[in-house]
């Protein structure tokens, strides 16, 4: 069905493909460099983002606002969970190890990060892995709190 050329060029990009990150531990010394990242992060209590790259305003009407800090892979349980008609803003503070393609802020239902069947998650990207990147502005898909929050990257 397929010329053996186009199975040829399949299996060269597959090589390629797998060889990536390992030549880019070889570029960077052996090893990847940087992260984990970590990121300030805001949860607003009743706001419907206009955009979603509109920041909530700051003048109190999009509710209080409550700051905490997360990190890759690390569970954090804010004093505020994320409630239906809040809204979720961060930037990132540190950035993820050299070749990572993208992270997100992760929210989980329960007071826990742990993978069950009752425990819902839901992620909103970052426009980039650099210092500085944010995710914009980010609601609260309805029906459900999220209690506890970490970063993703891969």
């Amino acid at each position: 069905m397929f010329s053996p050329w186009v199975l040829l060029l399949l299996s060269i990009l597959a090589v390629y493909v797998n060889a990536s990150p390992l030549l880019e531990a070889r570029k960077n010394g052996g090893a990847n460099k940087g992260g984990p990242a970590s990121a300030k992060v805001t949860i607003y209590s009743q706001y419907t983002c206009a955009a979603p790259n509109t920041l909530p305003p700051t003048d109190g009407s999009a509710g209080t606002a409550n700051n905490f800090n997360i990190a890759e892979a690390q569970c954090t349980i804010p004093n505020t969970g994320l409630s239906f008609g809040g809204a979720i803003t961060a930037s990132l503070t540190a950035e993820p190890k050299t070749g990572t393609a993208g992270c997100y802020v992760v929210g989980h239902s329960q007071q826990g990060c742990g993978i069950t069947l009752s425990n819902y998650i839901y992620g909103w990207p970052f426009a980039g892995t650099a210092v500085g990147n944010t995710l914009g502005c980010g609601n609260a898909p309805s029906g459900t709190s999220w209690n506890a929050f970490e970063i993703i990257c891969e």
